[in-house]
């Protein structure tokens, strides 16, 4: 059995993705309807957007311009250190990218619920600062789609990354595997409806793990878990895990000088709808733990959102 570790952290963290659209302006002179309309055929047209009839059309065009003011306002503002911008969200009220991609995703558990062990550092070798993209640690950018199973992939992130770090072989290890398969007695994750890193983290020290090219990821689409079943298992075993306790800022810098960490943050804001690139570092982002992400690298507490596109 191979010593390697994973590290949960269940804190709320200052996140760098990037989430782009197309020219935003610069002068608040040049926002009219032409100006607006302009962009949402430009959106429509990126993100192959189809409504059913003119009536949808009319509402998320109202929807859009008001998001897109947000964005230009918001990116119009000196004092900000964070950009807003266009994604494929820009077309959904707040409400609704919550309900959509983010409610009900991370379900909390008492920390050592499924087994980790509590994990305590001072910090004291830690680097100053680190970025695990650097050493070939952390694959590209996924997208979960409509499906609540951001749980999965900050697992499946994480043990890719511990094992590229461990054994210098960056695996692609399947998500799918997880949403299918732990949940039931003893692991309680809900596929699409939600689960907890601990818990799937769990699963894996149990039974292994898949690769994506073998069991690949559909529930995004289909918006629901599928039947589980097996594959050839991939190359990889774990021991064991580990908890940061909550609002541990000092633990969690000793551990992602170790390797990237699960963490759970508040994604249900118009900042993350919107968010684009810079540090967030806004007030009203909230202390909440809904959505599943991995950290992987320490300065302004860099991590990967699961909602992106794969690049």
């Amino acid at each position: 059995s191979s010593d390697l570790l994973f590290t949960v952290s269940f804190l709320r963290a200052l996140c760098e993705p990037t989430l782009r659209g197309g020219r935003l302006l610069t002068d608040l002179k040049e926002l009219n309807n032409e100006y607006e309309w302009k962009e949402f055929s430009h959106f429509q047209e990126k993100f192959r957007k189809r409504y059913s009839n003119l009536e949808e059309l009319e509402k998320r065009f109202q929807i859009f311009r008001e998001n897109l003011r947000d964005v230009i306002m918001h990116n119009l503002d000196p004092s900000q250190n964070f950009t807003m911008g266009i994604n494929q969200f820009s077309d959904l009220t707040s409400m609704e990218f919550k309900n959509t991609y983010v409610r009900n995703a991370f379900q909390k558990q008492p920390l050592g619920s499924f087994g980790c062990k509590p994990y305590s550092s001072n910090a004291a070798a830690a680097p100053k600062e680190i970025d695990w993209r650097d050493f070939n640690a952390v694959n590209p950018i996924r997208d979960q789609g409509q499906c609540g199973s951001c749980w999965a992939f900050a697992t499946t992130a994480n043990a890719e990354s511990v094992w590229a770090i461990q054994k210098g072989e960056l695996l692609d290890l399947s998500e799918e595997f997880l949403v299918d398969c732990a949940s039931g007695m003893g692991y309680f994750n809900m596929g699409c409806n939600g689960g907890t890193p601990d818990s799937a983290f769990k699963y894996m020290i149990n039974n292994g793990q898949c690769y994506e090219e073998q069991y690949p990821y559909t529930s995004g689409v289909t918006k629901t878990a599928g039947k589980c079943h097996t594959c050839t298992p991939a190359p990889v075993k774990f021991s064991g895990c580990l908890d940061v306790a909550p609002n541990d800022q000092i633990s969690l810098k000793g551990a992602v000088a170790i390797n990237p960490v699960a963490v759970a943050i508040e994604a249900d804001t118009r900042y993350f709808q919107s968010y684009s690139s810079g540090i967030l570092d806004s007030p009203q982002c909230g202390r909440s733990e809904e959505h599943t992400s991995e950290l992987q690298s320490r300065q302004y507490l860099v991590c990967r959102l699961l909602l992106e596109k794969k690049k």
